[in-house]
């Protein structure tokens, strides 16, 4: 242990015994959805810890900060998470369906992620301004960017489960897998002209998104190639994994050197991949890799949100502000922005007769279903150290409590089977 840190060995191993723990006592006594009780448990426990420490202190919060970090969130999520999640998460997309509702998905994923971006920076920036608290547009725009996006963990973890109709269900995975990369391309913009104080040019702005996006649908049909090629000819099951493994995470790592989009990446190969290279390969070689990449997926996310349910409480409180003000204005921006873009996408393209829809109801899903996650934790995180960047946190900390814990859990109770299956037709 090297400035009071524990080596990666003993955060790793801390972190599956709580995880492990927090899931039997989820799954025995409060039988919550998985990944909901989970992030609600790690919070609570932390926040008794915290409370407790004041009273007896004993060194446990001290070990649960040492966790957190020894871990680079960024990196943790982005690097060693993000990948995985998204690549078997698109390859579980349907392309036929995929296809018919491409334009709903791709209004969703870019123009939906750059309004909801503007839209949300503008409310954060005026409803801040009212409650007296010190922000520049420029800061209220990078929040906008880095909560825009549906974060495809949360999306993928808990809308997967409602058991929505083929056509829903290709819409909520399509955008939320798309969205993230661009979301990250609004955030490297506006993160450069929050930090430097000055505005990006309209074209320094494209030039980068252009660069992110396409190049990384060039790196994803190239790495989709490679496992193409390899998986169609390796005979044991242990290739074919380390194929897809190794396929994958160097895809990223190549992506990031590049400066290319890496979720864009992994999400075109993974859409290629689940269409074109697993319907050519022999059930007995498919079942095993599917029960690992599926069993894979769970680990990963409940490690991921017991994380994120540490970070949330361990943060510090803003001083000199108001408890719960910039977290009631951001959740109250976040979810009026994302209505308000959707139900001008969906409306449009209903009117326009690409889409046959319930303009309102399905508005109502893909903004209360729109959860935030890790991956705005992560960017939020990985902002340098500024006067405004606990801002930042806490805003972005409140809005993905909230997200995946109230919009979570009352998700299912809100739609019916009967209402879901008439949202889209």
């Amino acid at each position: 242990m090297e400035g009071g840190l524990l080596d990666t060995f003993t955060a790793i191993a801390c972190l599956f015994g709580i995880a492990a723990i927090l899931s039997f006592v989820n799954d025995r006594y409060l039988r919550l959805q998985h990944d909901i009780g989970l992030l609600l448990l790690a919070a609570l426990t932390t926040g008794g810890l915290r409370v407790l420490e004041l009273i007896i202190p004993s060194g446990a919060v001290g070990l649960l900060h040492q966790v957190t970090q020894s871990f680079n969130l960024n990196d943790t999520l982005l690097k060693g998470v993000l990948c995985f999640m998204l690549f078997r998460g698109s390859m579980r997309v349907s392309w036929a369906t995929l296809r018919e509702q491409r334009w709903l998905v791709l209004w969703l994923a870019f123009a939906g992620t750059g309004i909801a971006c503007i839209l949300t920076g503008g409310l954060v920036y005026a409803g801040l301004a009212l409650s007296g608290v010190a922000a520049t547009l420029a800061q209220a725009l990078l929040f906008g960017a880095l909560i825009a996006a549906t974060d495809p963990v949360a999306a993928l973890a808990i809308l997967s489960k409602m058991g929505l109709p083929k056509k829903l269900e290709t819409v909520v995975d399509g955008e939320s897998l798309l969205n993230d990369g661009v979301a990250v391309v609004f955030f490297t913009i506006f993160a450069g002209a929050a930090i430097s104080g000055s505005d990006a040019s309209l074209a320094e702005a494209g030039s980068i998104f252009m660069r992110e996006v396409l190049g990384g649908a060039a790196m994803g049909v190239a790495g989709w190639l490679v496992i193409h090629h390899l998986m169609l000819r390796s005979t044991t099951y242990c290739t074919g994994l380390l194929v897809s493994l190794g396929a994958v995470a160097c895809l990223y790592a190549a992506a990031q050197h590049l400066d290319v989009s890496g979720p864009i990446a992994t999400v075109v190969a993974g859409l290629l991949s689940g269409n074109l290279t697993a319907t050519r390969l022999s059930e007995a070689t498919l079942a095993p890799l599917r029960t690992f990449w599926s069993g894979l997926d769970e680990v990963l996310i409940a490690l991921l949100f017991v994380f994120v349910g540490f970070h949330v409480v361990l943060i510090n409180p803003l001083p000199g502000i108001v408890m719960g003000v910039p977290a009631l204005v951001a959740i109250a921006a976040v979810l009026l922005a994302r209505a308000v873009t959707v139900f001008g996408i969906v409306g449009g393209l209903n009117a326009a007769g690409v889409i046959r829809a319930d303009c309102l109801g399905l508005t109502q899903l893909l903004t209360w279903g729109g959860l935030r996650g890790g991956l705005s934790l992560a960017l939020a995180v990985s902002l340098p150290d500024s006067p405004w960047k606990p801002l930042m946190l806490n805003m972005t900390f409140a809005v993905v409590v909230f997200s995946v814990i109230v919009q979570g859990l009352t998700l299912q109770r809100m739609f019916t089977q009967e209402r879901l299956a008439g949202l889209l037709r």
